[in-house]
């Protein structure tokens, strides 16, 4: 089951200012007692939470099930697994949805603005916590695989190796481009309300469009085209559901507001955009630099959101630099969410990079 840690002393953040404590809402699995060395931390992307996989504890199948336990790409028979909901989540670590220490409300939307090396942070904390200086690896994808790079780049020595699918060191203006329509369908809701809305009365419909976009970009037109009938089955009027793929999106983004908080969704989404590896350094390269642990870098062909070749400007740099790094591209029709459908591919890779000494 997750486990709340609550550390009562002030989280500097990268564009100032500070959380006055720190909330890590983590769980574990595998051998508890296991050493650093035989540790790996897995970090979740935008809208996942600290469960991973199923549990004695908690059978509940995790978001990375198929990855995640005894015998899969993510052994826990050989591994102690560690992970926590990310900074700025709605699933129990600090975030809008956290009571603001000494008020009587949550931060909302007065939540200062975090970064992925603010979450990345985060999990040096928890290592700090339950006494581990080192794990032998941390993986991750999406935001999850920024969370990683930021890792590996600002605590060197506190990890083996790394894994990061379908991230960015530094996102482009054509991803920045899309999130961008996607908080406009939050912030132009009537019920967002300048970020005060009362809870459970958000804006409901706005973040329902913008996850109904994200699903969009996370996917591949290819797949779209196989997975749903051609033919118009619905209401034809410009305001109907004429289309099964019309009726998959609204029903995907209808679910998704009931679960996750538009204020958390838009700090997250910015969050997104400000990564950058290179930012507070003389240029990109001097930041990646950083970076000198053996990485893998994994990325997809049909990815909408971010492009294989952004993964494979990084994995040319990180050569350049004389790091060693692996660097493979999967053919498939999920794009961006392959991660968490891909398991025969990813699984065998992982693991093997994983055993490597």
């Amino acid at each position: 089951m997750p486990q709340q840690l609550v550390i009562d002393r002030p989280f500097p953040l990268v564009l100032g200012g500070s959380l006055p404590r720190l909330e890590i809402c983590w769980e574990q699995w595998g051998d508890r007692t296991a050493p650093g060395e035989r540790t790996v931390l897995v970090m979740p992307a935008l809208s996942a939470s600290s469960h991973i996989a199923s549990s004695d504890e908690n059978p509940e199948p995790g978001w990375w099930e198929g990855m995640v336990g005894p015998g899969k790409g993510v052994d826990t028979n050989r591994w102690r697994v560690i992970s926590a909901s990310i900074l700025g989540s709605p699933y129990g670590s600090s975030s809008p949805m956290s009571a603001q220490p000494g008020a009587a409300k949550s931060w909302g939307c007065d939540f200062p603005q975090i970064t992925p090396a603010d979450q990345a942070r985060l999990f040096a904390w928890l290592l700090d916590a339950i006494g581990l200086e080192r794990v032998h690896a941390a993986i991750g994808s999406s935001l999850g695989g920024m969370q990683v790079l930021q890792f590996a780049a600002q605590f060197p020595r506190r990890l083996a190796r790394w894994v990061s699918i379908s991230a960015t060191g530094k996102t482009t203006p054509g991803t920045v481009a899309l999130r961008r329509v996607g908080r406009c369908a939050i912030t132009t809701d009537p019920d967002w309300k300048g970020g005060r809305y009362e809870p459970g009365h958000g804006p409901a419909r706005g973040l329902a469009i913008a996850r109904e976009l994200g699903t969009i970009t996370y996917r591949s037109r290819d797949e779209f085209n196989r997975r749903f009938q051609w033919e118009p089955d619905g209401e034809t009027s410009a305001r109907g559901l004429a289309f099964e793929v019309e009726r998959y999106l609204e029903a995907h983004g209808r679910r998704f507001a009931h679960r996750f908080d538009a204020n958390c969704y838009l700090l997250l989404s910015r969050c997104m955009d400000l990564m950058d590896l290179g930012a507070g350094f003389g240029n990109y390269a001097e930041g990646v630099k950083r970076i000198t642990a053996p990485g893998f870098i994994a990325g997809v062909d049909r990815d909408m959101l971010i492009p294989v070749t952004e993964q494979q400007h990084l994995a040319h740099l990180l050569e350049s630099l004389g790091r060693q790094v692996r660097f493979e591209v999967l053919a498939s029709e999920f794009g961006h969410d392959a991660f968490l459908k891909e398991d025969s591919w990813f699984g065998p890779r992982i693991a093997a990079f994983l055993a490597e000494a």
